[in-house]
């Protein structure tokens, strides 16, 4: 089953003053390697596109992403799919990717938007994926502003539908998370998992031939701690997870 993973990347600049002189200091991370490695022994493999490369890289056009039985976007933002260089920089004309990724899951592809603080509407509004093509697509609805909702003593989700076939193996006791992404979950969804009783966590649904699903937080940190990242079900539920919306079977 072939995957693709967009996003997970970032680039961190920084200053150090010593004395008189300042000394510009820069840090590139890739946070999708663990993701990766420990669903890839369930038969997944994976095209990953980093954040720095998802505006050239990611696929054009449907047909493209036909190449993959399911997509995901995880803690980028709509912008990075939206304008490819060629936009900005040559004023050229180009398909609207997102409205192609809407019709690639109303054929029969499979979604999953994972949260952060560049998902789903993200900080400051940023993601801003609630006002794009998308906002159909997904089973849950968007806040049309900063939707980061911080937990530093940490939240528990609460398992709504335990025999769904993406818990299938999956251990009953969660670890906690940090924070995620305030989502609604839309009439006629599947809200598999909620938290702090009225958000949506784990939500999915059919549109038109294809399955999309979210999962409102970090699959990485800082929103995902160890307890999560360390958790013995982590591969397995998101191998379930990728199966079920590629309709794979389990």
């Amino acid at each position: 089953m072939k995957v693709l993973l967009a996003g997970e990347s970032w680039v961190t600049r920084g200053e150090n003053a010593v004395g008189l002189d300042v000394i510009g200091m820069g840090s590139y991370t890739e946070a999708a390697g663990s993701f990766m490695e420990k669903i890839s022994g369930h038969g997944i493999e994976f095209t990953y596109i980093p954040g720095q490369r998802v505006s050239v890289d990611f696929p054009m056009t449907e047909e493209e992403m036909k190449e993959y039985q399911v997509i995901i976007i995880s803690d980028i933002g709509s912008n990075s799919i939206l304008l490819h260089p060629k936009v900005q920089n040559n004023c050229e004309r180009i398909p609207n990717r997102l409205k192609e990724l809407a019709k690639y899951v109303e054929h029969g592809g499979g979604l999953l938007m994972c949260g952060g603080y560049m998902g789903f509407s993200g900080f400051m509004g940023k993601a801003r994926f609630g006002i794009t093509p998308l906002a159909g697509v997904l089973p849950v609805t968007l806040l049309n502003y900063d939707d980061r909702i911080e937990e530093p003593s940490g939240v528990i989700p609460q398992i709504h539908v335990k025999d769904h076939p993406i818990l299938q193996g999956v251990e009953e006791n969660w670890p906690y998370f940090l924070g995620y992404n305030c989502l609604k979950a839309k009439e006629g969804a599947v809200e598999i998992a909620s938290v702090n009783e009225t958000d949506a966590f784990i939500t999915v649904w059919d549109y038109g031939s294809g399955r999309c699903g979210v999962f409102a937080s970090d699959i990485a940190p800082h929103w995902a701690p160890p307890a999560f990242l360390d958790w013995k079900s982590y591969g397995l539920f998101f191998a379930n997870y990728l199966r079920w919306l590629g309709h794979g079977g389990l």
